[in-house]
């Protein structure tokens, strides 16, 4: 076989003013060397006398690289070519190609176990200071640890593709591989993690001896992952490696079990509190702890809640940046539970008027967040009356928001957070509702008489107008005829709410019913002013207008 160029450069030279600007150089394998080398033809190599080096793609990738890609299940000559590649040509070992990588790394991400046994090997068995081999024993491990421009090592690639044999084997021959990060700050064992390969975490941490080993991105670790990922195993076996993992805070300042606790896993909040209970009075960048993020999310993680208070009690006395203690937040997650576990533990008492910037209390979040948590409001040192920076009590705060629910007012009320409204003896009351009816039932007697006691006379015509009342084209007497059937309406639903209460009055809501009882009144009183008003105006000539004009300024 005749001797071929290893490979191909096409130049271009674009001219300007007859001069040379720039030249483009393309370098390209003839498709020989490229299906020999990706059918694995050694033979095919045997008379050619160039360094195997210069042949390359475009992409910089060598014979190695072509051959390693292009393997199916690493057949028994698949160590052959590789082994007589680099007996012909050393260097190709560590070449990269326009990407940065190497054999090892294609290898790796293939997963031939095999290739990158036999890469490995070579590596580290090449002489010291021999020329013809291109390798200096000195150079080895930087030749093994040689990374990619995204600083991924081989190992980062058999993680990443999940190959836990090949990662086995990289491990193995070259423990250090464990605890070098990427330049994205990814351990191997953090990929790992993140990915949820278990059984390749188990393996990794075998070989982890620095803390950069668990390193992740922003902070975080591969405990913070493995807790996201809900591994308690996982989570265990690293903590037993390197317990001081349980203070690390990612981003957003939180540890391990800011992420237990905000996801409500309580066997793994049991497991990081018994490595390290310091960690519960970590806050993250806002200053909530684990407790505050457990409590906000109600009653489904009261039992993590119930764990961190009872290994680290005191810790229910830290605020956030905002001065919000855990019965705050109790309160603002709507939990009536929470707010149950909060307020009923005597040692807690100091939470309950305790403000925070604002200067508002848990009973003033009560009234703003329309809170069912009403236990709070029972306890017997509670001050019903504390103002915020606003000057706001709860009352006030009932009356700016208009969200709360009757049963939030009727507790208001029934615990004396609402006296100043409702201050009238309930006897007063009742008295009141009984004279308001008595009330109501002449309105009606009167407003229905005067529906068939119309003013003005009727037609004496024959025809379908008759009998009919000869004012009602009038403008007066229409609006007597509404405002007397309004008047006469409210009066039978003031009479029918009076009697139902007879039957039925809902506790603690007697003060509301009497009030609305009191405006539907007065409210029927003004219209049956109304409907006198008018249906004089109705009767009175168009000659005496002045006279009907001053009988409704008399009236008004």
């Amino acid at each position: 076989m005749a001797d071929s160029p290893p490979s191909h450069e096409i130049q271009t030279v674009p001219e300007t003013n007859d001069r040379p600007k720039q030249k483009d150089i393309i370098t390209f394998m003839d498709a020989e060397w490229y299906n020999a080398a990706a059918d694995g033809k050694i033979d095919k190599f045997d008379n050619y006398t160039e360094p195997l080096d210069l042949l390359r793609t475009p992409n910089k990738n060598t014979v190695l690289h072509v051959y390693i890609t292009a393997v199916g299940n690493e057949p028994k000559e698949s160590i052959e070519f590789v082994e007589l590649v680099i007996s012909k040509c050393p260097s190709l070992l560590v070449e990269p190609n326009i990407k940065g990588e190497t054999p090892l790394h294609i290898a790796a991400r293939f997963g031939h176990k095999n290739i990158v046994e036999i890469l490995i090997h070579s590596i580290k068995k090449a002489p010291p200071e021999d020329p013809e081999k291109g390798v200096e024993a000195s150079t080895s491990d930087k030749m093994l640890k040689k990374t990619k421009p995204d600083e991924d090592t081989a190992l980062h690639e058999a993680v990443r593709y999940n190959h836990p044999r090949v990662v086995e084997t990289l491990i193995g021959e070259y423990p250090e591989f464990a605890n070098i990060t990427n330049a994205a700050g990814e351990s191997p064992l953090y990929l790992a993690t993140v990915r949820q390969y278990s059984s390749i975490a188990f393996m990794i941490l075998k070989k982890c001896t620095s803390s950069a080993a668990y390193a992740g991105p922003k902070g975080s670790t591969a405990l913070h992952e493995a807790v996201i990922s809900k591994d308690q195993d996982l989570t265990r076996k690293i903590l037993e490696q390197n317990s001081s993992l349980t203070k690390e805070q990612d981003q957003q300042g939180y540890t391990p079990l800011h992420y237990a606790s905000r996801f409500n896993l309580l066997p793994i909040v049991e497991t990081l509190l018994e490595f390290d209970k310091s960690t519960a009075y970590i806050g993250e960048k806002d200053g909530k702890t684990p407790l505050h993020l457990a409590i906000f999310r109600g009653g489904s993680h009261l039992k993590v809640v119930e764990k961190i208070m009872s290994d680290c009690p005191d810790c229910c006395d830290l605020t956030d940046k905002s001065g919000r203690n855990a019965l705050h937040f109790a309160v603002k997650s709507k939990s009536s539970r929470g707010v149950k576990t909060i307020s009923e533990k005597p040692s807690l008492a100091n939470l309950i008027n305790q403000k925070d910037i604002g200067g508002n209390t848990p009973v003033h979040l009560l009234a703003a967040f329309g809170s069912p948590g009403l236990s709070v409001l029972q306890h017997h040192l509670v001050d019903k009356m504390a103002v915020n920076n606003e000057n706001l009590t709860a009352l006030d705060m009932v009356g700016k928001e208009m969200e709360l629910s009757n049963v939030i007012i009727f507790r208001l009320r029934t615990l004396g957070i609402m006296s100043r409204l409702d201050s009238v003896p309930l006897s007063d009351l009742r008295k009141a509702s009984e004279s308001y009816n008595i009330v109501a039932t002449l309105m009606a007697t009167v407003t229905f008489a005067a529906g068939f006691n119309l003013p003005g006379d009727f037609s004496d015509h024959d025809g379908p107008d008759e009998r009919t009342a000869i004012l009602s084209r009038k403008a007066a007497f229409k609006i007597f005829l509404i405002t007397d059937a309004l008047a006469f309406s409210i009066s039978i639903a003031v009479v029918f709410i009076n009697s139902s209460l007879t039957f039925f009055r809902p506790k603690g809501e007697n003060y509301t019913i009497v009030f609305a009882v009191t405006f539907y009144t007065v409210f029927a009183m003004v219209l049956m002013a109304v409907a006198f008003m008018t249906g004089v105006y109705a009767v009175i000539p168009h000659s005496s207008s002045g006279l009907g004009a001053a009988i409704c300024v008399i009236i008004s």
